[in-house]
């Protein structure tokens, strides 16, 4: 199984700094998404309910410690010191190596391609050998409900390929009785 490579705490795009969050970015980040409830509700379960500065600080210290033993690399976007969203490569298995991007953006920023500029850095880290510092995956996913047009437009418009929809394999974010279709994109590196 090839080992983890050490992976960057923040990157640059030529608009935004992802960074790795810590405990002290909770309250701000409990703001924007208690500001965001409404956008963010149809599509992430963990959207249902108004966060705590303490609750949402509990949980970027589980992310930082999560971003530092390699099993989910979850970053900030920040827009000029502003957070404007989270983003990162979740469901990491090295043993492939493979992952997946999410994201969501504050909805006062949506129309200005942050999220495919987030998303294209993500992918060249990703998919980018680690002997040329990258993290060498073989495989990068998108995964988004299929009613959630503008986020499947990201991945479309980085060249990822539709592999399949799987019917009826999640639960609904905010009708968690029924069930829902996922939508998943895929890339892997050029080939060798």
């Amino acid at each position: 199984m090839p080992e983890p490579v050490p992976f960057p705490e923040s990157l640059s795009t030529p608009r935004l700094l992802l960074r790795v969050p810590t405990a002290a970015d909770g309250p701000l980040m409990a703001a924007v998404v208690n500001a965001n409830l409404e956008h963010l509700r149809p599509w992430m379960p963990w959207a249902q309910q108004p966060r705590t500065p303490e609750q949402q600080s509990e949980s970027m210290a589980r992310a930082h410690d999560r971003f530092l033993q390699g099993e989910d690399l979850m970053y900030l976007m920040l827009k000029g010191g502003q957070l404007i969203g989270s983003c990162g490569l979740h469901r990491i298995d090295w043993s492939v190596p493979a992952g997946d991007i999410g994201y969501w953006l504050d909805s006062r920023h949506l129309g200005h391609g942050y999220v495919t500029e987030m998303a294209a850095a993500l992918t060249d880290l990703a998919l980018t050998p680690a002997q040329r510092g990258g993290l060498g995956f073989e495989r990068l996913e998108i995964r988004c409900d299929p009613r959630n047009h503008k986020s499947a437009a990201v991945p479309k418009r980085l060249g990822y390929e539709l592999e399949a929809r799987l019917k009826r394999n999640a639960r609904d974010a905010q009708h968690p009785e029924q069930l829902r279709d996922t939508l998943v994109f895929a890339k892997w590196p050029p080939e060798k």
